[in-house]
C-alpha cells in the first residue's frame, strides 16, 4: 500500500526545483570559508541562498543567521534575552519556545497571554497583559491548528509599551505575507523543511542593535554566533525553497484551500458532529484540525494505515498525552479526538477523496464499536 502523505505541517519533500539547485553544491569541494575560487563560488552562493531567505519573511540579509533548524534558532533567541527579562508569551508557542523558557524559569519572569477558544490572540487583552513587560513572543502561525495571529496588531502593541516582539514564522513563512520589518521583530526563527527545502537548516533573524548568543564556539562562522561550516548545499536549497515559496504563495494557498474544503465538505456529509479546532475565519489553508467527538484520536490513527497524518505536532519525540495546544483551546473530549491534516503542494483531488472516504469508514466503525482497520 502507498500512503497519501497528509502531514505537512510536520514536513515536506524538497521541491524538485530545490534538489535540482542544490545538486552542483554536493558533488564538488565547497567549503564558504575558504579564500580559494572553490571557497569564494561557495561563498557567494550562500550569500545569495541568505538574501532569498531574507526576502520571503521582510528582513534584511544581514540579520540572517543559518542554523540547523528552527529549534535551534529559538533557543538561541530565548537564551540571548538577559535575566530579569519579564517575558509574555502565547500558551499555544511551539515546544521549542515553551520548553526553553521553563529552563531559564530562574532567570525570566514569564506569564502567559491570554487565548481565545478558536485559537485567536485577542490584541486588546494582549495589550493590557503586555503590561509592564520587557519582551513578547507569539507565532504568527500555529503549527497544530494552522491560525494566524494579528501579528500587526500584535506589534503594535510592543511597539507601544517598549517591549521586544519574538516570532515564530516556520509555519508562516510560505503560507501568508510575513513582514519582520513592518512587525518590528526584534527576533524570528524559520526552518527550510517547511516549505519544501531540505531539512538540517534554518534561521535565526535576528534585528537591531546587538548580537545573539554564540551557540557554537569555533570559527566565528555566522558572526561568531554558530561556529562550524555552513553547509553549502543546505543554504542553496533553502534558499531555493524561499524564492520558490515567495513565486508561488498565492497558488499554493489557493491549491489548498480547495483541498481543504473538498475533505471537510465530503467529512462533514459522512459525519456532522465534526468540529473544526481554531478559527475558520483566521487560519492557513494548508491545515486542518479535526476532531470527532467520542473517537480515540490514538485508535483512528491506528485505522487508518494508508494515511499520513497525526494527532498533533510531530516535533516532541515520543510525546505521549495531549497537546498543550488542544488543552489551551478546547475541552478534553475535543482534543482527545482530534486529528491534524495537512495539504501540500503536491497534494491531488483523488488524494483528498480517497482520504476523506478513509476517515469517514473508520469513524463510522469506531463509532459502531469496531477495532478493524479500514483500508
Amino acid at each position: 500500500m502507498t500512503a497519501i502523505y497528509l502531514d505537512h505541517q510536520a514536513t515536506t519533500a524538497p521541491d524538485p526545483r530545490v534538489l535540482e539547485a542544490m545538486l552542483p553544491w554536493m558533488s564538488r569541494p565547497a567549503n564558504p570559508h575558504a579564500t580559494h575560487a572553490f571557497g569564494r563560488a561557495a561563498a557567494d552562493a550562500v550569500e545569495t541562498a541568505r538574501g532569498q531567505i531574507a526576502a520571503l519573511i521582510g528582513a534584511q540579509p544581514d540579520e540572517i543567521f543559518l542554523t540547523g533548524g528552527a529549534t535551534e534558532a529559538a533557543n538561541i533567541a530565548i537564551r540571548t534575552l538577559p535575566a530579569g527579562s519579564r517575558v509574555l508569551v502565547s500558551p499555544i508557542e511551539h515546544a521549542c519556545v515553551i520548553e526553553t523558557l521553563a529552563a531559564r524559569a530562574g532567570e525570566l519572569e514569564v506569564s502567559g497571554a491570554p487565548i481565545g477558544a478558536d485559537g485567536v490572540l485577542d490584541a486588546d487583552e494582549f495589550a493590557e497583559a503586555l503590561d509592564g513587560r520587557d519582551v513578547a513572543i507569539a507565532m504568527a502561525v500555529n503549527n497544530e491548528i494552522g491560525t494566524v495571529q494579528p501579528m500587526r496588531e500584535i506589534a503594535d502593541a510592543c511597539r507601544l509599551v517598549g517591549a521586544a516582539l519574538l516570532t515564530d514564522v516556520s509555519q508562516a513563512a510560505g503560507r501568508i505575507a510575513v513582514d519582520l520589518a513592518a512587525w518590528d521583530a526584534r527576533g524570528a526563527w524559520l526552518s527550510s523543511h517547511k516549505i519544501y527545502g531540505p531539512q538540517g537548516i534554518g534561521a535565526l533573524v535576528w534585528r537591531g542593535d546587538g548580537s545573539p548568543a554564540p551557540v557554537v564556539t569555533g570559527g566565528g562562522q555566522e558572526r561568531g554566533v554558530r561556529s562550524g561550516t555552513v553547509a553549502t548545499a543546505l543554504a542553496v536549497g533553502f534558499g531555493a525553497a524561499c524564492e520558490i515559496a515567495l513565486q508561488e504563495m498565492i497558488q499554493d494557498a489557493r491549491h489548498a484551500e480547495a483541498l481543504a474544503d473538498r475533505l471537510l465538505t465530503a467529512v462533514r456529509a459522512m459525519h456532522p458532529d465534526v468540529v473544526v479546532n481554531g478559527s475558520l475565519e483566521h487560519r492557513v489553508p494548508q491545515n486542518l484540525s479535526l476532531a470527532f467527538p467520542g473517537i480515540d484520536a490514538d485508535e483512528l490513527m491506528a485505522s487508518l494505515p494508508g494515511l499520513a497524518i497525526s494527532t498533533g505536532s510531530a516535533c516532541s519525540a515520543g510525546a505521549i498525552g495531549i497537546s498543550h495546544v488542544l488543552t489551551a483551546i478546547a475541552p478534553s473530549h475535543i482534543s482527545e479526538s482530534t486529528i491534524r491534516i495537512g495539504f501540500g503542494r503536491t497534494t491531488t483531488a483523488d488524494e483528498v477523496d480517497e482520504a476523506a472516504r478513509l476517515i469517514g469508514q473508520a469513524v463510522a466503525a469506531l463509532t459502531s464499536g469496531g477495532q478493524r482497520k479500514v483500508g
